[in-house]
């Protein structure tokens, strides 16, 4: 009896048995733990990347227009669609529709469907501070970042936390806040203009057709601000940034900082002597002897193609062929021989009305032949090219039609004129590329009493409506810069300035 009692005591058979039945309760309760956290997981990564996908959506509308709420509210509705999963309602749509309601303590403050949002002016220092009222915004001029907050949704865990004391039930939401510094240019000349069209958008004008082809008489306003004046940008610490920067950045073709369209700073003043040279580097005109711009620097070379109308410095005779400079240059009188990009034939204020005299700059610089290639229905006034376009076609064209490199000895742009003139650079020692008669400038509302008060000395900080490039026409001879505007920044533009451009939304939190 003893030693069977004594074998059982050493039989290990059937132990685990015992283990696991001891264990099993506690393996089940951590699958259950497991698997609740996985669907709550899941749940809440739903929710946020809805909230996420939200504040995006109305992020991107917020440019400080007056219609910049009603944009965002309607991106929420209509461009975005998730849906959640491991509630206890199952499948659901996260959803903006119906209609909008208003916090009564907060205007900036709305909900709609399962969503709520507030319109944001600024945001905390630090992240782990809660935004509160302060930093509500009570404008959509000043509305720069938005806050969305998904209506939290219920789950009920399989573990039985009851047991423990918990709960078995709890919620998940999400909240995401993104904004969006309006849109951004780099390397831009440090020059606005005033909306040519006042009280029509970029968007609406550009539409309309109404903005390309034209020319532009650019005077600076100095005092008095309409359309087609334009002044100059400096840095937003540039408090004493004087001429000769002002003239140094506008001849390299960049303002030493990014511009964002909230808020420009601007300089105005008057086209001096030194403004006009930094203009006209991109002619190939360059100060006699060591002066500024020097022909020798390579931060501003001119564009491949200098066709400007202009002769030899007169020796007396009456006939430009002089010294043979190519430094010493003066604008011709006689468009038969020297033609270059001429302005519109007729203007209302500063704005052309989009005929010019392309004939007879194609008989003057002997390519009508040439351009026949280009488009046979262009005619004098009632539809000439683009003199942009044309610019281009000569740059990268020969005279049979065929593309050629830029800077090819075969382009048009070594086509004498009946004067002798041709297009390539011969002052400077080095030579651009083909957007260097290209410039971006600042568009902003010149018809705005806010934007006319900031509009003073050094001492403005307007917002930009958009942004727009330029092509120089003509080398600059008197009191105005003569330009055809090309494109606009954004989804209605022609889609040159994509790259030039950024538009960037972000989340903060």
């Amino acid at each position: 009896m003893l030693g069977t009692i004594c074998r059982f005591w050493r039989d290990q058979r059937g132990i685990a048995l015992i283990l696991v039945t001891i264990m099993l309760p506690a393996i089940i309760g951590f699958a259950l733990l497991a698997i609740d956290m996985s669907r709550a997981n899941n749940l809440h990564n739903d929710v946020q990347k809805g909230a996420d996908a939200f504040a995006i959506a109305a992020a991107a509308e917020l440019d400080g227009a007056p219609d910049a709420w009603t944009r965002a509210e309607r991106a929420m509705e209509n461009l975005v669609d998730n849906t959640t999963r491991f509630s206890n309602s199952g499948l659901v749509t996260l959803a903006s529709a119906g209609s909008v309601t208003v916090n009564p303590g907060a205007s900036s403050c709305r909900s709609r469907g399962n969503i709520s949002w507030c319109f944001l002016k600024s945001l905390p220092a630090s992240d782990s501070s809660p935004i509160t009222s302060s930093n509500y915004a009570t404008t959509q001029a000043e509305t720069l970042f938005v806050q969305v907050t998904v209506t939290p949704e219920s789950f009920s865990s399989i573990f039985p936390a009851s047991f423990l004391g918990g709960s078995n039930g709890l919620t998940v939401g999400a909240t995401a806040v993104a904004g969006s510094p309006g849109a951004v240019v780099c390397d831009m000349v440090p020059v606005f203009i005033c909306n040519p069209f006042p009280g029509q958008s970029l968007y609406e004008v550009a539409n309309s057709g109404q903005f390309y082809k034209k020319s532009l008489k650019l005077v600076v306003g100095s005092t008095s601000w309409g359309p087609g004046n334009f002044g100059f940008l400096r840095p937003s610490d540039g408090h004493g940034y004087g001429e000769t920067d002002l003239a140094t950045d506008i001849a390299i073709g960049r303002v030493p900082e990014c511009v964002s369209a909230r808020r420009i700073y601007t300089q105005t003043g008057n086209l001096t002597t030194k403004v006009k040279a930094a203009f006209n580097t991109r002619f190939d005109i360059y100060a006699n002897g060591g002066g500024f711009p020097s022909k020798s620097d390579p931060r501003w070379p001119p564009a491949p193609n200098v066709r400007k109308g202009f002769q030899y410095a007169s020796n007396g005779n009456g006939q430009g062929s002089g010294s043979q400079n190519p430094c010493n240059m003066e604008l011709a009188t006689d468009a038969t021989r020297y033609h270059q990009l001429t302005r519109d034939t007729s203007f209302t204020g500063q704005i052309g009305n989009g005929g010019w005299d392309y004939t007879g700059y194609a008989a003057a610089n002997q390519m009508t032949s040439a351009l026949t290639h280009f488009g046979s229905s262009y005619n004098n006034t009632t539809n000439p090219p683009s003199r942009y376009d044309l610019y281009h076609w000569e740059n990268t064209h020969d005279s049979n039609g065929n593309v050629v490199p830029v800077g090819d000895p075969n382009s048009l742009v070594h086509t004498q004129s009946v004067g002798g003139e041709t297009g390539v650079p011969a002052c400077a020692s080095t030579v651009g590329d083909e957007d260097r008669r290209l410039i971006y400038a600042a568009v902003v509302d010149c018809s705005d009493s806010y934007v006319q008060s900031q509009l003073n000395g050094q001492s403005g900080a307007p917002p930009a409506i958009g942004f727009a490039s330029l092509f120089l026409t003509e080398a600059v001879t008197g009191d105005e810069v003569m330009a055809e505007i090309v494109d606009i920044a954004g989804s209605r533009g022609r889609g040159t300035m994509e790259n030039f451009v950024r538009d960037d939304v972000q989340l903060y939190r």
